[in-house]
């Protein structure tokens, strides 16, 4: 049941996430436009109806939208960037506490998402169904009466015989024993059902199918089913129910003005037979299009009937011209919510790369999000979320680094935080975390690596027991470097972040700059740390890999900006790294030999999402996931030993007995 309520909340927000924003959009639209409709009651009915009609299918329409440039956009995208920083792999330690075993349960958000989700469904399949019913009813009414061609009615005037030709359909119509308003319903084979007190009054007869056959050549049963569906998918909003309740009404209005538009007819009669038929009983009113409705504008329909002296009649492409512009204006502000939502990670706002593994050396695929503005980050936070439920077969590791740790690493970029994901070397692992994401997946071929066996050598530290040691110092290392011609000569200063492994001999292996200034500086950055000799970093007693890095601060001899270099030098000051020691909190729950627990910082109690936990002298091991919770199962009885790791964090162990 957990697992069920889990994945309807998971939909649910999936759901949201797409149509929270059109929704809004649509919302703000129409509204202004709706209270201008309000506000100018002078407005033609035609004018009224139509644009109610525009606003109301646009919703649909606009998300329909959306998804079709979503495909498009899929489909003309390009692969995704390749960079070329690796995904730090470390060791942390830790304060820790075992606390009693009790059920996590789920969590609230959870249920209360899963929960609207359900009322959502429930009340679509409630309007559905009422659709179904009113159509069988209809459907039933149909086959119960006998109907006939309006043409061979008799005293049916010729105005109605030209109206019922005009509109191309083979109009049927029946005149039923009971007093019913006047109705009609069917769209490629219409029907009107008359009263049969009206057969003896032809002039009411005839103003009564008028206005139905007016209806039908508008094809207003057809837009009052769609109007009616419509609703059904958006039951929830109340704007979809103002309007389909405005629009029956001026649907009615609209339906008075054309038929009041022929000199003939005459006002005082159709008035007195608009009054007549309103007490009557409404078959199916719900789904059928009827002369009157029970509705609150009647009072206004009688005076547009009595006091006005001409009605005007509106030229059909003025009416559809206006319905076009705001349906599509409309429908166009919701489709261009894609350019913030379809790609959610994108590369001006979150500043994502890549790292596609195609060798096998590193043994897996990363991905890296540079975090922009905390807003930002919080507005993107549920595609973050989305991380969490991957296959943990498709995650190595995730890492989220703040503050100076990811300005060190990854320069002025990193200052609002970035988050690591490592994915396991085969294709649909790292696709399925793209899609996670937001983004779009590439090709499997270019993600095949040439060479699929990794080494545990391929794997490095960030913080060791005994760090590497530059042989010489600092000082030694200062005395090679050169600044560069082209960056005194253009006034470029600034630290260069170097990157680079200490390998298990000393020697520095793929040295990289995170974080440059130009000019030249960078080159021969890299240039001196490339012939940097370490005394090895020491894990357990033995030379390890480590990750290490060096800021390099080129410093001009002046402050003053120098056109042609004249008389400027400068110096390069190699600045030893900062020391990070923190301390982390793991709380452990024993359940008959499976381990479960959440990693916090011991400072902010924040969880560490892709802390390392490996079980002492055994391959068994375990990451926190994007709320610091981990899981491992442990065989057997007896006592095991965690280990606690993460990046920055100094490493912990922790004892437990089965």
């Amino acid at each position: 049941m957990d697992i069920l309520i889990l994945q309807i909340a998971d939909l649910a927000e999936s759901i949201f996430d797409a149509i929270w924003l059109p929704l809004i959009i649509w919302t703000v639209l129409t509204t202004v436009v709706w209270s201008g409709l309000r506000l100018m009651n002078n407005i033609h009915p035609v004018y009224q109806y139509h644009t109610r009609m525009a606003l109301i299918f646009s919703l649909p329409a606009g998300l329909f939208a959306l998804v079709a440039v979503n495909r498009i956009a899929e489909w003309i995208s390009t692969s995704a960037t390749e960079a070329t920083l690796k995904v730090i792999m470390l060791s942390s330690p830790v304060d820790m506490t075992i606390i009693p075993d009790e059920s996590a349960g789920l969590p609230i958000i959870s249920i209360i998402q899963a929960a609207l989700f359900t009322v959502f469904i429930l009340g679509m399949i409630y309007f559905i169904s009422r659709i179904f019913m009113h159509s069988y009813n209809l459907k039933k009414l149909r086959s119960s009466c006998s109907f006939k061609p309006i043409k061979e009615l008799e005293h049916l005037s010729a105005n109605n015989i030209g109206l019922a030709l005009a509109t191309g359909k083979d109009v049927q119509i029946t005149f039923l024993d009971s007093d019913i308003i006047p109705v009609t319903f069917g769209f490629r084979n219409p029907v009107i059902l008359i009263p049969a007190s009206l057969k003896q009054q032809p002039e009411k007869m005839n103003l009564a199918i008028r206005h139905e056959l007016t209806h039908i050549s508008q094809h207003d049963f057809f837009s009052h089913m769609m109007v009616i569906i419509t609703k059904a998918f958006f039951w929830f909003h109340p704007l979809v129910h103002i309007l389909k309740r405005e629009l029956i009404d001026y649907r009615e209005m609209r339906c008075d003005n054309m038929v009041l538009s022929e000199t003939s007819i005459s006002r005082k009669e159709y008035a007195s037979l608009l009054l007549e038929l309103i007490p009557m009983p409404n078959l199916n009113k719900d789904l059928s299009v009827n002369m009157a409705q029970e509705s609150s504008n009647l009072k206004k329909r009688i005076t547009m009937i009595t006091q006005q002296t001409k009605t005007q009649q509106i030229p059909k492409w003025s009416s559809l011209l206006l319905l076009g512009i705001v349906f599509l204006t409309t429908a166009f502000a919701m489709a261009c919510t894609d350019m913030q939502t379809q790609t959610v990670f994108d590369e001006e706002e979150l500043d994502l790369m890549t790292n596609i593994d195609r060798t096998g050396e590193q043994g897996y695929h990363e991905i890296i999000i540079y975090m922009s503005e905390e807003e930002q980050a919080n507005r993107h936070e549920s595609k973050l979320e989305q991380l969490r439920m991957l296959e943990p077969e498709h995650i190595d590791a995730i890492q989220i680094w703040k503050g100076e740790q990811a300005e060190e690493r990854f320069g002025s970029r990193g200052e609002k935080g970035v988050i690591q994901v490592r994915t396991k070397l085969d294709a649909e692992s790292y696709n399925n975390t793209l899609r996670a994401l937001g983004m779009n997946p590439v090709s499997p071929e270019s993600l095949t690596p040439q060479n699929s066996e990794s080494s545990p050598q391929d794997d490095f530290f960030v913080i060791v027991e005994e760090m590497p040691e530059l042989i010489g110092g600092l000082g030694e290392l200062q005395q090679k470097i050169r600044y560069p011609e082209m960056a005194r000569r253009a006034g470029i200063e600034g630290r260069v972040y170097v990157q680079f492994i200490v390998n298990e001999n000393g020697n520095v292996v793929d040295p990289q700059i995170i974080r440059g200034i130009g000019g030249g500086a960078d080159e021969e950055a890299l240039r001196v740390v490339s012939q940097a000799e370490f005394k090895p970093g020491m894990q357990r007693g033995r030379p390890v890999r480590v990750q290490y890095s060096l800021p390099i601060f080129f410093r001009l001899a002046n402050d003053e900006a120098v056109e042609s270099g004249a008389g400027q030098t400068g110096t390069a000051e190699v600045e030893s790294p900062a020391a990070v020691e923190k301390r982390m909190i793991v709380e452990v729950r024993n359940n008959d030999g499976k381990l479960t627990g959440k990693v916090l910082d011991s400072e902010t109690r924040q969880p560490l999402a892709g802390a390392n936990i490996n079980l002492a002298g055994s391959n068994v091991g375990a990451s926190t996931d994007m709320d610091g919770n981990f899981s491992i199962d442990v065989d057997g009885s007896g006592e095991v030993e965690l280990i606690f790791s993460y990046i920055g964090y100094e490493k912990a162990s922790l004892s437990i007995t089965r």
